[in-house]
Parts: C-alpha cells; structure tokens; sequence
C-alpha cells in the first residue's frame, strides 16, 4: 500500500474555487479502483491550508488515478490557487 500527503497552500480569495474543484475530485477518486482512502482536511492553525490523505493499493492504481481528467484540471489550476507550491509526500505503508 501506498500513501499520500499532499498539502494545499491556497490564496484566501480562491478558497471557494479550490474547494469546488477538489470536491469533485473526491468524489471521482473514491471511485477508482484500487483507492482506499481519499480526504481532505483543513489546518486548524492555518486557515486556508489543506491536506489531502490519500492511500492506495499499489502504484499501478496511483498511476492511473494520475490520468483522472479532475486531476489534472486541478493541476492546471493550482498555480492560480496557490500561495506557494504544493508539498507532495508519497510514502510506503508496512501491512
């Protein structure tokens, strides 16, 4: 199994928009085969800060979540929505 961690920075006046867009994201990536766990969660001390915790089966099924077309909108979009860059943490789970 494998697990992500990735951490949202987003400009206070892109909020709604981020938060639309990743929405629809959840929902298609719980989904997808070989997800087992896809939330997000916003920082309590850092207000517009978010993390998404993601884990997968393998890499085979991360690969292929890479190509959700909702991805990769967000991807597009992300600059425009962001603060700073994203930090991305893919680690592997002992099971």
């Amino acid at each position: 199994m494998k697990m992500i961690n990735a951490t949202f920075f987003i400009k206070k006046d892109k909020r709604e928009a981020f938060l639309s867009d990743i929405t629809d994201l959840i929902e298609s990536s719980r989904q997808e085969k070989g997800c087992l766990y896809y939330h997000l969660y916003e920082s309590m001390e850092e207000p517009n800060t978010f993390v998404m915790v993601e884990t997968w089966e393998n890499q085979e099924a991360i690969d292929n979540h890479n190509q959700n077309p909702m991805l990769l909108k967000l991807g597009e979009k992300l600059p425009e929505y962001s603060e700073k860059e994203l930090d991305l943490k893919i680690s592997d789970l002992i099971e």
